[in-house]
């Protein structure tokens, strides 16, 4: 059997787990950003860190959210990200990447595709 080898700079070794409560107003005081209506994954925008209430963990602007209570959002539209954790009852799970580096973008698709000729 071979073994499966994880490279220490792996995205999945970088995941940043937290947990926010709602404030009185029932907001998180995290702003999320893009979605799949805009082609992207939602991530975290500005974060206001005097009124966020963490339980554990953090996050920073720029981050992927990749989960909201065990639930994958990833490809999801925004709308459906936010009624996610607008259901959500007590701390909000959330897991987090921070994103790669541009340079390290996927290389141009070389297929004969028509989009690509």
């Amino acid at each position: 059997m071979s073994k499966v080898v994880q490279k220490k700079n792996h995205w999945t070794t970088k995941v940043n787990e937290c947990a926010i409560s709602k404030d009185a107003r029932g907001e998180l005081n995290v702003q999320l950003l893009g979605g799949a209506e805009k082609g992207e994954f939602a991530y975290i925008g500005h974060v206001n860190g005097n009124a966020v209430q963490y339980r554990h963990g953090k996050v920073s602007e720029g981050e992927l959210l990749l989960e909201v209570e065990t639930l994958s959002v990833s490809g999801l539209p925004l709308y459906d990200v936010l009624t996610v954790i607008k259901n959500c009852k007590g701390p909000i799970r959330l897991k987090t990447v921070r994103q790669g580096k541009k340079s390290a973008l996927i290389p141009p698709c070389f297929c004969p595709c028509e989009e690509h000729l």
